[in-house]
């Protein structure tokens, strides 16, 4: 290293102590100098004096930059699981009992780039959903004192792959992924975000920073490593005055304090208090008595004798677990659980002979059963076997430990096992509860009348209120029940024995999704998705509906409410009795294409309840190559959008949401946007899309109707009219006039449609030529379509 070099980075060094309180030593020095030139990269500058003068001129924000080259920001979500697990089990409800007020405050402070801070605001809405901290809020500072990683925190956008550690009852409802070319990303929903408020603060000069406002917790892990003894000392009185009387304060496991005569007192693993703090008499039990760990009996399924050693390994009682029986093969499992008392059960996918997948469907149907936790090779982001043993019931999924990553490895799986554990034992004791409660009278008030029962599941209490409101203006509708907290879904409805569900999409804790993967299977109880107005509910409402829900409502909207009312209390009086497909229910020959479509024709499609997931079977059978098709599903405005992005996905040919002024082209298909009309003009011998919002005509917009009207007044030589499943007689009309305009018509049979409502007026206006079961309509069109019919 030559005096240029050296000179400089003694300079960075004093910059550093100076403002952090770490010291670099000459150690050190290789690795700043490696930071210092991808610096330079960035500023274009080629030398250390240069960067000198560059830093003379802008002391004061090149200051910050230097703080973040030389602050290490590993960290990951949940890190150091056992203090969260500390806090709930025996030290929340001293503190719940001590506070004055009902806003729980904590200090996340070294935060990095916020993975700690989400981690407590995960946590603590865990808490709050299951009432065990009752009416109270939190609020969290996340501090660090690098600008950009507090930027970071604040912009919030994670990997999708840095959750995979989190388990999976902390990742629902309470992250958003991105679409398309963002799918690798993934940002906290508003209810885990807003709690938080990030900001910039150096341990050492805090000033009069919080001095007024005393935090219940203080979280400063793993950052007292890099100061002197003399600088923790100063930090940790800060932190102290800081703190409640009765607050925690909670240190890296390897950061012990007990050797500097502070005024702290050790409660257990690297969790701390005030010195002279002592509990009142009713909470002592809860913090100083702690009785004997219960210890989690643990089957490994695995043919592979490394992993199950490693296991055993990881799944000791020091950790609270035990390795009470291991199985080679699903047949050994189920041998073991019958003289075994075991309480969770690890799993392999790949196995001889049976499969983890098909231990999965023949075994987990059993509600007695100890839950899964999938243990494989095959990495969870979006494969569909992971996807499928999740959806047959499976709880979480981890990749096989090995040698190289055991650590990391042991605490995943225990952090998982354990999670999974106490969420099964709430649901058990909630099942003994309701299964305790006589249900005779209540089922002799209800069931005595023929009501349609309705179960309204949704995390707000205003749209809840808002929905019974809907529901009260009709006297075939009886609201039962309503849920808020999603997991006790199961236990109401074996109580409740509802006709019909609403579903709210996001929810804390379980989506909507996630229910519907649980529901659908089980119980074939129709179920109407309620749902905001935004991209991102829009492609989950898609799913829910390839899941098997009956249709979707949006969100009420007290501008409309009295038409809205009208809407959703039509969808239930029919979904009463309408078809329950779990997904993949239709099953259809794949055809091998010999014949060339003429693409002279255009192809008019309109469907409604169930018409989602009729166009996806329709469309997927389609060659590459065919005449243009354009489409009215009765859908609100975004969701036309993300039906067109799914189905475009799914196809050989493009499926886009129609503009105003669109050429009709070939192998291309146009879905009408939500809440405007579709029509077909024709221009210079070119066909070509209008939209608009004119009155709601068969009280839709769009309606089928009025773009089967368009279509017939141009008298085509080559056209197609399809009437698909949905409720009403929208389109009938439209298609008697088609086919009296030459168009050849179809229409989907009772037996495949969710509704038989809008085929079935087609059919008694004499305006169909042909009548199909869905898995055939494609095949049809290609016989009517083939040059030469």
């Amino acid at each position: 290293m030559n005096n240029e070099w050296y000179s400089l980075i003694k300079r960075i060094s004093n910059i550093a102590q100076d403002e952090t309180g770490n010291q670099l030593t000459e150690k050190n020095y290789s690795m700043v100098e490696a930071r210092l030139n991808k610096r330079f990269s960035i500023l274009g500058i080629a030398s250390p004096n240069e960067y000198i003068k560059h830093l003379e001129k802008n002391f004061d924000t090149e200051k910050k930059a230097i703080i973040s080259l030389l602050t290490t920001h590993h960290t990951y979500f949940f890190r150091e699981y056992f203090h969260f697990e500390d806090i709930e089990k025996k030290y929340l409800n001293q503190i719940i009992s001590e506070k004055n007020g009902k806003t729980l405050r904590i200090w996340s402070a070294a935060c990095s780039q916020g993975q700690e801070a989400y981690s407590i605001s995960m946590f603590f809405n865990k808490l709050k959903n299951e009432n065990k901290i009752k009416d109270f809020d939190y609020k969290i500072i996340g501090t660090d004192i690098d600008h950009e990683s507090v930027k970071y925190a604040q912009n919030s956008v994670y990997l999708y792959k840095d959750l995979i550690q989190i388990p999976m009852t902390y990742v629902h409802g309470n992250w958003v992924r991105g679409l398309g070319d963002i799918r690798d990303f993934v940002k906290p929903k508003k209810h885990i975000k807003d709690p938080i408020i990030f900001e910039e603060a150096n341990l050492l000069k805090l000033s009069n920073k919080y001095i007024n406002e005393k935090f219940d917790i203080i979280f400063c892990r793993n950052v007292l490593i890099y100061f002197n003894q003399q600088q923790i000392i100063e930090i940790i009185t800060s932190l102290l005055s800081r703190l409640e009387p009765y607050g925690l304060l909670i240190l890296g496991i390897s950061e012990s304090i007990l050797s500097l005569n502070l005024p702290v007192k050790l409660l257990a693993n690297s969790i701390y208090t005030h010195k002279n703090y002592t509990p009142k008499e009713k909470n002592i039990p809860d913090v100083i008595l702690q009785s004997e760990p219960k210890i989690i009996n643990v089957l490994c399924v695995d043919d592979a004798p490394t992993i199950l050693v490693l296991l055993k390994k990881i799944l000791t009682k020091e950790k609270g677990f035990q390795v009470v029986a291991t199985a080679a093969s699903a047949k050994e499992a189920r041998e073991k659980l019958k003289t075994t008392k075991i309480d969770i059960i690890t799993l392999d996918i790949h196995m001889p002979e049976e499969t983890g997948i098909d231990y999965l469907r023949n075994d987990f149907n059993n509600e007695n059963h100890p839950p899964v936790l999938i243990v494989s090779s095959i990495e969870r982001d979006g494969t569909d076997v992971a996807k499928q043993a999740l959806a047959l019931g499976a709880s979480d999924y981890v990749e096989k430990p090995n040698l190289k990553n055991l650590d990391d490895s042991t605490e995943e799986i225990c952090f998982k096992l354990e999670t999974i554990y106490d969420e099964y034992k709430i649901r058990k004791n909630k099942s003994k509860i309701l299964s305790s409660l006589p249900t005779d009278k209540f089922s002799s008030q209800v069931h005595g009348n023929n009501f349609i029962k309705v179960l309204i599941v949704d995390d707000s209490a205003t749209i809840r209120m808002q929905l019974k409101s809907i529901l009260s203006k009709s006297k075939e509708i009886k609201v039962i029940g309503e849920i808020e907290d999603p997991r006790i879904l199961d236990e109401k409805i074996y109580e409740l024995k509802p006709d019909i569900i609403t579903l709210d999409i996001n929810m804390p804790y379980l989506n909507g999704i996630d229910i519907l993967k649980q529901i659908i299977p089980k119980y074939k109880i129709p179920t109407i998705v309620v749902s905001a107005l935004n991209m991102e509910e829009g492609s989950l409402v898609m799913e829910a509906l390839e899941l098997g829900a009956f249709d979707f409502f949006q969100k009420p909207d007290l501008s409309q409410i009295e038409e809205q009312s009208k809407i959703l209390i039509e969808k239930i009086i029919h979904c009463k009795n309408a078809k329950i497909n779990a997904a993949n229910h239709f099953k259809f020959r794949a055809y091998t294409f010999t014949e060339k479509l003429d693409t002279d024709y255009l192809i008019a499609i309109g469907s409604s309840t169930g018409g989602t997931e009729a166009l996806k079977v329709i469309l997927e059978q389609l060659p590459q190559e065919i005449p243009p098709i354009v489409i009215v599903q009765h859908i609100p405005e975004v969701f036309s959008k993300a039906l067109a992005e799914r189905l475009n996905k799914l196809c050989r040919f493009e499926v886009t949401e129609a503009k105003n002024g669109d050429i009709i082209e070939k192998n291309k298909v146009y879905i009408a946007p939500g809440n405007r009309h579709m029509i077909v003009q024709k221009l210079n011998n070119k066909l070509l899309i209008q939209t608009n919002q004119t009155e709601t005509y068969n009280s839709h917009r769009p309606s089928v109707d009025v773009l089967f009207n368009s279509i017939a007044d141009l008298n085509l030589k080559k056209s197609i009219g399809i009437i698909l499943t949905g409720m009403g007689s929208d389109g009938a009309k439209g298609l008697k006039k088609l086919k009296e305009a030459g168009a050849k018509t179809i229409a989907q049979n009772e037996q495949s449609c969710v509704v038989f409502g809008m085929p079935k007026e087609a059919i008694k206006l004499n305006a169909v030529d042909y009548v199909e079961p869905i898995e055939d309509i494609a095949k049809k069109i290609i016989s009517l379509s083939k040059i030469g019919f």
